[in-house]
């Protein structure tokens, strides 16, 4: 007995040595979800409700903005006070700041877009006094965070070195360095590296964010590589691109991951052609310059926005489609986690505001309740 057994027993501990670093990389994984709901236009009684149920459903991660009103109110510190004290991390969602008087241009009618001023007109110096201020506020009240995340999809027409409408285009690096509009982009870049490297400075001599992880700006058009635009009206510029141009400005010297964003196609739920077009992007488009950490090629990927549509608009919600495709791409991130390339993933969202004439479908909590989409989404890797 001992004869055949022996063998199995020294496979089986084989199999678990092979494994265990594979299993660590994964069990490492941050896991999230956005909130979007402003903590000004929230009652301490919605405010509670909203953190007890993510509470319950297990959130120990959120992606959201801190701010203080053009007024001084500190509402939105007040509230970030009131997540720590549920046991819920931020991973802060941090703005750039521009010249006093800078103000932010208006979409085209229609075009149904947020517009940011022109990041190659922030200004690091107002960033710093900006920066400062806050973080020593959270501090003040003991506050760790989870994450600095230095703006939101630079790459894309929130930045309005983007002209609305565009050429149709999604640049590549060589359009960063040789046509007109993607040399204007590129300026954007460059300046946005000298508020990142403000940032760094003030978190490094923090005195209790030290180690807080700086992450790059999450990037958009995660679907879309360089080459002719989804809307002809829309430009932007491929997340390898962007990460490309960034690292060769000392990205990685600033850093410890990069974001990224993606809402992957929802065609072919269960079939094999609509899980492997999925992955295919993911590799490809996505997560391509995302390297394991102590790389020396790059820097492992915060995943901070991801997600699927509910079907319908009502209520009970319909959510069968859904939870197919959040389970197949939640093994997806899965194997990149395996390969220590995605190191945090971040639901969008929680919930729309609760203010909002209609729900917002892209909630993991709908019609009163978490969904099983959403239980899913947000669930350890």
């Amino acid at each position: 007995m001992n004869r055949l057994t022996s063998p199995v027993v020294f496979l089986a501990l084989l199999l678990a040595m092979v494994l265990m670093p594979i299993l660590a990389h994964a069990d490492n994984v941050v896991v999230g979800v956005n909130l979007l709901n402003a903590p000004d236009k929230l009652t301490p009684d919605e405010q509670e409700s909203i953190l007890n149920a993510m509470q319950a459903a297990g959130v120990r991660v959120i992606r959201m903005g801190i701010d203080v009103d053009r007024n001084g109110d500190e509402k939105g510190i007040n509230f970030a006070e009131r997540v720590y004290a549920h046991g819920i991390k931020i991973d802060w969602l941090v703005n750039l700041q521009w010249p006093k008087g800078t103000k932010a241009p208006t979409p085209p009618p229609g075009m149904g877009l947020w517009r940011n001023p022109p990041l190659s007109t922030s200004d690091p110096d107002s960033f710093r006094a900006y920066f400062q201020s806050m973080l020593g506020k959270l501090e003040s009240k003991g506050i760790v965070l989870a994450g600095f995340e230095l703006g939101n999809e630079i790459n894309f027409t929130a930045n309005a070195d983007f002209p609305l409408p565009g050429k149709g285009k999604i640049f590549g690096l060589d359009d960063l360095y040789h046509d007109p509009e993607g040399q204007q982009i590129a300026r954007g870049f460059t300046q946005y590296m000298k508020s990142l490297a403000v940032l760094k400075d003030i978190r490094d001599h923090s005195k209790l964010n030290q180690h807080t992880p700086i992450i790059s700006a999450g990037l958009a058009i995660g679907n879309n590589p360089p080459g002719p635009s989804w809307d002809k009206r829309v430009d932007g510029v491929a997340i390898n691109a962007t990460l490309e141009f960034l690292r060769v400005n000392g990205l990685d010297h600033l850093v410890d991951y990069y974001g990224v964003h993606t809402y992957p196609p929802g065609n072919g739920p269960g079939t094999n052609q609509g899980a492997a077009n999925r992955l295919s992007r993911l590799e490809n488009i996505v997560f391509t310059e995302c390297r394991p950490a102590g790389s020396s090629s790059g820097k492992p990927c915060w995943l901070t926005e991801w997600g699927f549509g509910a079907a319908g608009n009502s209520c009970p919600v319909d959510d069968s489609y859904r939870t197919t495709l959040v389970r197949e791409v939640r093994d997806d991130f899965a194997q990149f986690a395996q390969q220590g390339r995605l190191k945090a993933i971040f639901y969008y969202t929680w919930q729309g505001q609760i203010h909002a004439p209609k729900e917002d479908r892209f909630g993991a909590f709908l019609c009163g309740a978490l969904t099983e989409s959403g239980r899913l989404a947000i669930s350890p890797m």
